[in-house]
């Protein structure tokens, strides 16, 4: 800590995380359906996504872990089960080709459901 290794390694993390961040909101533009609209909270390394109303991000869910895709759905972050439409992404694991693949097949449940 003393001679500014903990404050390099910080660096190092928030620039890993800004690039997956990156990398996840471009695969998620590109993967789901028209009218989708990403934003990222500050402080994190995570995505909200808003999808078409007509997408429930439970039924996501259930289909996504039916494919071993893990997503956090919208209305775990609301006691009055708002966000029916939107989930959670984590940015927190380093960009690989199967993410990537995870990704478009969520994208591709998505329109289907839009």
């Amino acid at each position: 800590v003393a001679n500014g290794g903990y404050d390099h390694h910080l660096r190092g993390l928030r620039k890993s995380f800004a690039k997956q961040l990156h990398q996840l909101s471009e695969a998620v533009a590109e993967a789901f359906p028209e009218g989708t609209r990403i934003a990222r909270p500050s402080g994190g390394f995570v995505l909200w996504v808003e999808l078409p109303e007509s997408v429930s991000a439970l039924m996501l869910h259930e289909q996504a872990l039916s494919r071993k895709i893990s997503i956090a759905p919208g209305p775990m972050f609301s006691a009055k089960q708002n966000f029916q439409n939107c989930i959670r992404l984590s940015g927190g694991h380093p960009w690989s080709d199967s993410l990537a693949r995870a990704i478009r097949t969520l994208g591709g449940i998505a329109k289907r459901m839009a």
